[in-house]
Formats: structure tokens, sequence, C-alpha cells
């Protein structure tokens, strides 16, 4: 296990010096360009990689090298491929030193974010990536597999590289082989699309109790994250506006202000059900994470869940006929297995002011997409650090750390 370097050289903000070597950064990503695909992941990628050089996308420009100055330059200002330590592990650890962070939560950017969402395109759009023919989902489901042996290889390197395996199937006897696989071969952190059914079922059924008691014993947190979930309503015609086109795309979501402002709904689906379903009752050590998903939903997710409860007798069949298996007002479950990774642009303030729960909110670079900002650690401590230094500590360290415990 390699442990934090210390630098004399912190590419930080002073105020958070003190905390260097001890943050937690709950949301980064690998991000290799695709021409590094094949070398990177196998040859199983090169039907991918062809059906993606010719596009637009800022994953398909050619990097020649993870080579990019170590310097403020590079570290908070250059973006996607080309920033240090993008897609070389060992300078991202490097990063991390420069930047003080123990640990950090390492999705998906590249074969791994695509080869999900071709899954779940793969049969309704057949024009994409059409020159990929055949069982199209089953292919996707191999790429997914592919970055998945990545995030073993990369977990066995460091215990500071939390990458996030993809837990991704069409049922539930092989999701529960391929999230033993991989935290039998040290993965700490695995990402289930929010959107979608677990292996077909809801994240409550008995069925998927084997993979959330996995989960807990090894501390490995389950994780919802953007980047898969835009069909959970079924269409996106709701955007199909003149007002909501001519905005950015990033690589995870379209960037017009109807998807970003409905983008935690398949989370707060997902953890709805897992909280009425008594996952966290039966499960009390299991760690959820909502990642790049906005927090503002967070606490009034718990009020509005509590109303629910206190009042279901009145849906019922009478007296004694209650089941839900809680013991605990869902608020409850939300403080103590929940936390909330954010957007620069979130005021964390507010959300800490309205309803006195910093416990659930943490840091994240979102390191090397463009969204994570310029400056996020300034700006993140200059709306906290008037709560003072606990909550400050709170949210830059031991939330995080409770994310991504030793």
């Amino acid at each position: 296990m390699t442990t934090p370097q210390a630098h004399d050289n912190l590419a930080i903000p002073d105020a958070l010096k003190v905390y260097a070597g001890q943050m937690y950064d709950a949301d980064g990503h690998e991000y290799t360009p695709v021409n590094m695909w094949e070398e990177q992941f196998g040859s199983v990628v090169r039907p991918f990689v062809e059906a993606n050089l010719n596009t637009s996308l800022p994953i398909a420009r050619h990097v020649e090298a993870d080579n990019t100055p170590m310097d403020e330059e590079g570290i908070w200002r250059t973006k996607f491929g080309k920033a240090p330590g993008a897609f070389d592990m060992d300078r991202r650890l490097e990063w991390m030193d420069r930047t003080g962070i123990h640990r950090q939560l390492l999705f998906a950017g590249s074969i791994g974010l695509y080869g999900t969402a071709f899954y779940f395109r793969a049969d309704e759009y057949p024009d994409l990536y059409k020159s990929i023919q055949g069982n199209r989902k089953g292919y996707a489901l191999e790429l997914i597999r592919a970055y998945n042996d990545f995030c073993i290889r990369t977990a066995r390197r460091s215990d500071r590289l939390r990458v996030v395996g993809i837990a991704l199937q069409d049922n539930v006897e092989d999701l529960i082989a391929e999230v033993k696989r991989m935290i039998d071969g040290g993965v700490r952190a695995v990402w289930l699309p929010a959107a979608t059914l677990p292996g077909g079922v809801s994240p409550a059924h008995p069925d998927l109790y084997p993979i959330w008691d996995m989960l807990e014993q090894s501390n490995s947190p389950v994780l919802a994250h953007v980047g898969a979930d835009s069909d959970f309503l079924k269409t996106n015609a709701w955007r199909n506006a003149p007002a909501f086109q001519g905005w950015k795309a990033g690589e995870e979501f379209q960037m017009d202000p109807w998807t970003l402002s409905t983008l935690h709904l398949p989370v707060q689906n997902f953890l709805t059900t897992m909280v009425f379903g008594g996952i966290f009752e039966r499960f009390p050590g299991l760690r959820f994470g909502s990642c790049e998903g906005t927090g503002q939903w967070a606490a009034p997710l718990g009020q509005l869940l509590d109303m629910w409860h206190a009042n279901s007798h009145k849906f019922t069949f009478g007296e004694g006929s209650e089941v839900l298996p809680i013991k605990l007002r869902p608020s409850e479950y939300i403080r103590r297995n929940c936390k909330w990774s954010l957007f620069d642009i979130e005021r964390v303030d507010e959300y800490i002011s309205q309803f006195n729960m910093p416990e659930l909110y943490c840091y994240a670079s979102d390191y090397p997409h463009p969204e994570g900002g310029k400056t996020p650690m300034q700006d993140q401590y200059d709306k906290l650090s008037k709560f003072g230094d606990g909550v400050v500590k709170q949210f830059f360290c031991d939330n995080g750390e409770w994310l991504m415990p030793n």
C-alpha cells in the first residue's frame, strides 16, 4: 500500500494545508483517450476504438503520452486526456500528493463509461456505433468486464486509488458473480447504475441480499453516479424544446437546464427503494454514496420519506397490517448510511444552514472533468469556513474517509 508523500509544493489553499494527506476526494475519473484504449484495456476493445476514433468527443482527441507538467496549470486548469495523471495511475498518485489527497474514488471515464452507455442504447439505437454488429449488448458487457479487469489491476497497485468497478449484468446470478470477482480482486467500491433494476430486480429484492452482504462485509460502498441514467424517464423528449437547445454536452450528461434539474431523480428513486425496502435495516453497515448527482435533495428526501413513514398506517388494510421492514425513521438511515459528493457550484453552506446535516456532504474534484472547476478546494472552503474548523474537516476529510475506509 502506498502512502501520501509529504510535499513541500502543495497546490492547495493555505487554509487547507493543515489537512494535507488527510483529505478524501469522493469523485475523480480515469480518463484514457481513445488512442490509448487498447494498450490500457486489451485487444477486446479494438472494434470500439475504431467506432469512436472519428467522433468529435474530447475522449477521441489524440494524446501521445501522460506527460503534461505537474504544475499549477496542469493540476487545476488542464482537463480531459491531457491532464496530468489522467490515465497514468502512478502520475495520478503524484497528483494526489500535490493536492493533499489521501484517497480518491476513481470512476470510469473511458471504456467503462462509454461501454455502460452503449449497453443501455445498443438495441434501441441501431445507428449508434453501427459498425458493431451481432450481440451488441453482449459486447458492451465484454467492454465493462475489461474495464473491471483494469480496476482490479489498479486496486492492487495502490489502496489510495479506490477504483470503482461497474456492477452491471443481465441477471442476478451473473451480477453477484461479477461483484464477488471484483471484491475478491481487491476492488473496494462498485457503481450500480441507478436508472436500471440491478440484474432485473428491485434493489430491495431478497435475491440481491448476497451483494449487499458482500459490500457490507468488505466495507465497500455501493455508489450511484451520473452517466448512464438519462433513460430513467423512458424518454428524453422532455428536453426537445427550443429553450433546451444549444447547450453544452458533457462527457457524462447533457448540460441543458432540464437535464441538470432532473439528473438526481434515478438516484433518489434507487435510494428510496433501498430505505423503504429495509436494506439498511438488514445491512446496517452498508455504505451508500451518491456522486455527482447534486446534493440539494439529500436532506429534503429524508423529510419526505419521514412523512410517508409516519403516516403509512393510513394506506394499509388496518391495525397491525403495516409491513415496512424498518425500525428507524428513513431520515436516520440517510444520516447513518449515506453520503453525497457535490458539484463545485453547489451551495453546501446553504444545505448545512437549512438542514444542519454536515455529515452528509463530501469534497469532490471530478478531476479531470471540467465540471469540477478550476479552484474546487478554494471554492468550497470559502463557503464552509464560516462554520468553523469542525465542519471544514468533516467535509474535506471525515465524510470522504467514511466512503473510503481502511
